[in-house]
């Protein structure tokens, strides 16, 4: 699958699963434009991967703020005359709280950034696809979205349930436009070095992964950042035409009721 000159803007990519779908764009032959609040940690993806001999750009956005986002979109159009591929990555998990304890600033804050920002993103790129007739667009959710959460508050799980709604709305707004809009559910994805996992406030210890793969990955591995970017760029592909509006668990099995899970829970 090539993407020779696409132009593909990925959110929350100074890292983990978007700096991996970065490479895997840049790698395949697509300007990847690198989107993050992180603006020093942009640069260096980009820099990255153009130390390589790709192409890379980056940008510094909140992606909750509207006129950011919209400023960012005509910049990129402008600079190449089309966007082909937006990949929503960027998010924030606000921690753990009981619902009773958590804050209005914390709800407002994930919704803000997770759904609204989204929403801000896929609005503005959409304006571009349209007169293309054509473009793709990929929401990451999480398999929280799905089932919630036992390690975060409330406001993470519903904040993905809502991707996974929006994304059912813009697949049916542009279809109609040769646009494709799917979006991807992870599972535990290693974004971190093992090292770093264990210092995680989330509460992900090396002990917590070890025990998490025996019993809720049948495939036996904690993901990578590269199986995410691999997804994406499926979906992003001439390969992935005729699927719309679909939600894709990419989680080595971890939401299947496995033999591991039975003999854990029911001592069978």
């Amino acid at each position: 699958m090539e993407f020779k000159d696409k132009v593909a803007i990925v959110t929350g990519a100074a890292r983990g699963i978007g700096a991996a779908t970065a490479w895997a764009f840049a790698r395949r032959g697509a300007i990847s434009v690198i989107v993050d609040i992180n603006g020093e940690g942009a640069k260096k993806v980009a820099a990255d991967i153009q130390a390589a001999g790709l192409d890379a750009i980056a940008y510094t956005v909140d992606v909750s703020n509207k006129q950011a986002v919209d400023e960012m979109v005509k910049d990129v159009f402008e600079k190449y005359g089309h966007i082909d591929i937006l990949v929503n990555n960027a998010y924030i998990s606000g921690g753990y709280a009981i619902v009773t304890e958590t804050s209005q600033e914390t709800w407002d804050k994930v919704i803000a950034v997770n759904l609204t920002g989204y929403f801000n993103c896929a609005k503005a790129v959409a304006k571009k696809m349209i007169p293309q007739k054509s473009g793709k667009i990929v929401n990451i959710s999480s398999g929280a979205g799905i089932n919630g959460s036992l390690s975060s508050g409330v406001q993470y799980p519903a904040s993905k349930a809502g991707i996974i709604g929006l994304t059912k709305g813009l697949a049916g707004d542009l279809a109609p436009f040769g646009i494709n809009v799917n979006c991807i559910t992870p599972g535990l994805i290693r974004t971190w070095a093992p090292e770093e996992m264990a210092k995680q406030a989330t509460g992900w210890t090396l002990e917590k992964v070890a025990r998490y793969i025996e019993v809720e990955v049948p495939l036996k591995r904690v993901g990578e950042p590269e199986d995410i970017a691999e997804t994406v760029v499926f979906l992003s592909s001439e390969a992935a035409s005729y699927i719309v509006g679909e939600v894709i668990n990419v989680d080595g099995g971890g939401m299947l009721d496995s033999v591991a899970k039975r003999e854990s829970l029911l001592g069978f």
